[in-house]
Order: structure tokens, then C-alpha cells, then sequence
């Protein structure tokens, strides 16, 4: 049986053009590390995928779709947070995050960051302190 999780090594191995992150490191960033060649590669086929349905969302907006096209998105989009979800496993292992990492994103150049998540403080922002 030939299955997607079965044949994920093969398709990264045959990545050879990468997508690279866009993001600019932003202030409160620190940088933890780089990504491995192989995890670029399964960033790339994540992003490809997600990039793959969401021009499919597009087109669906002005033609009829199918339920082949609807099941299609579904599947590209599943199998996009699956492989992201597997890239910060990965990159947790590499860099041994495990435990002291708060919040990690992938930036320019390939590199792993980690950043504190701001506090909610949204009532008070809005309406002033209840003090």
C-alpha cells in the first residue's frame, strides 16, 4: 500500500527547489538556531501544499466546485499542518528546545526563533485599569 506517510521520506529527498521563509525577525526574537537541510525540505513540501489548496479556495470562489476539488483542499490542507507539525518536532529535537522554548517561528534565513507570546490584556486596553 502506497500511503502519504509511507512515501513523506521519498517526496523529501526529492525536494530540490526550496521556499523559503519570509518572515523578518522581529524585536524580542532570539534566534535558537537554523534549520537542517531536511527540515527545509519538509518546510518547503508544507508550504507547497498549503499554497496548493489555497489557490484551489481561489479558483472554487468563481467556479462550480466539485466534491473531488472540496475533498482535494481537504486533504492538501491536513497533510500542510501535518508536515508543519512534524518540521517543529523536528526542529525541537535538533535544537533541543524541549522544555525552555516558549513560542518558536521560522524567519529569513532559515532561522529558528523562539519569542514570548504578549500578555492578553485586552479589557484593560480598551477600557482603562479597574483600579
Amino acid at each position: 500500500m502506497n500511503t502519504w506517510f509511507k512515501l513523506l521520506p521519498l517526496e523529501i529527498q526529492e525536494v530540490e527547489a526550496l521556499i523559503e521563509p519570509t518572515e523578518e525577525i522581529r524585536e524580542g526574537d532570539t534566534v535558537v538556531g537554523v534549520a537542517s537541510d531536511e527540515l527545509k525540505k519538509l518546510w518547503t513540501l508544507s508550504r507547497a501544499a498549503k499554497k496548493e489548496a489555497e489557490l484551489l479556495q481561489v479558483e472554487l470562489k468563481y467556479t462550480q466546485a466539485s466534491g473531488e476539488e472540496r475533498a482535494k483542499i481537504s486533504e492538501l490542507m491536513a497533510k500542510s499542518r501535518a508536515m508543519e507539525m512534524i518540521f517543529w518536532i523536528g526542529a525541537m529535537d535538533e535544537l533541543q528546545l524541549w522544555g525552555h522554548a516558549d513560542q518558536c517561528a521560522m524567519r529569513v534565513g532559515w532561522q529558528v526563533v523562539e519569542f514570548k507570546q504578549p500578555e492578553c490584556r485586552f479589557p484593560f486596553q480598551i477600557f482603562g485599569s479597574p483600579e
